[in-house]
């Protein structure tokens, strides 16, 4: 009998590892999937993207380094440290995927921010040309224990729009922005919290930064430092309009980025635990079976 279910379950777990379930069973329609990344590699950036090593814009009190970009432990890690470096008495870090310009786009990923004062945790869209500021937008977040907000800023090459948008965003949340010719739209755990009919034409590059000094102010003695803003995967589609809608500019989403297949770690886990146990009953059953004493027919017996 135990023979009979160790076989069952080596055979149900060999159909669910060839054929594991996926987290997204469908794309969204009018979209081409172009890149995906759940950072499973420790120590290795995304294909296309790098860590920004420079002066941040405006009165920011923090200055970005490489080496507050990592990646482990199946997460894409931006950190927050208290040390002076360039005149700023703080290091952040930002990761800019300049492989990942197009016209149009829509950009999910599952993040938690850090909870404190004075840090802000920024998804960005920002124009190949710099000097166009006019066309950048972003979504920032900030989780101040008792005043978590949101604030989307949307440019679309004449003004800014913003959209403030209330909390809770501490703990793991899932993000969509969705910039296409119909309108800019932000959502958070498949909720649509804003739509901006105004949109950008502008080619532009997809990133996250966590940042200080802005907005939020800067770290009071509350804030646990160092912080690390956490994104746990991202998946960038083209824009690949039905009939009726405008056509966009042809995706240059690099070919390296377009290379990286979605990561086994999305799919269940339970295929590999199953997989785990029925080897090793299929194995303490086979080693019962020849070890144990075998008793005599009947006739041979006293």
């Amino acid at each position: 009998m135990l023979r009979r279910v160790a076989a069952v379950l080596v055979v149900v777990a060999s159909t669910a590892l060839i054929f594991p379930g996926w987290a997204d069973a469908s794309d969204p329609v009018g979209w081409r999937p172009v890149f995906s990344n759940s950072f499973d590699d420790a120590g290795v950036l995304p294909a296309g993207c790098s860590a920004y090593d420079g002066a941040p814009e405006g009165a920011q009190a923090g200055y970005f380094r490489p080496e507050a970009v990592t990646v482990s432990d199946g997460h894409l890690r931006l950190a927050l440290h208290q040390r002076t470096y360039a005149g700023k008495p703080f290091i952040t870090g930002e990761l800019r995927c300049v492989g990942a310009v197009q016209q149009f786009g829509r950009y999910e990923f599952r993040a938690r921010v850090p909870v404190g004062a004075g840090i802000e945790s920024v998804a960005l869209l920002r124009p190949v040309d710099g000097q166009a500021a006019q066309h950048g937008s972003q979504l920032e977040i900030t989780a101040r224990p008792g005043a978590e907000q949101a604030l989307v800023s949307n440019g679309d090459g004449s003004q800014i729009h913003t959209k403030a948008l209330d909390g809770p965003f501490s703990d793991w949340h899932t993000y969509v922005i969705e910039w296409a010719p119909s309108g800019f739209r932000v959502y958070v755990d498949a909720k649509q919290r804003w739509l901006d009919p105004a949109v950008s034409t502008e080619p532009r590059w997809f990133g996250f930064a966590v940042t200080t000094g802005d907005r939020a102010g800067t770290p009071t003695s509350s804030t646990a430092l160092p912080a690390e803003f956490q994104i746990d995967y991202l998946r960038i589609w083209s824009f690949e309009p039905v009939a009726s809608a405008p056509a966009a500019r042809p995706s240059t989403v690099d070919a390296a980025m377009q290379a990286s297949p979605p990561s086994s770690r999305h799919w269940s886990l339970w295929p590999a635990v199953v997989a785990t146990v029925a080897a090793a009953l299929a194995l303490f059953a086979f080693v019962i079976r020849k070890t144990r004493p075998h008793r005599p027919p009947s006739s041979h017996r006293a």
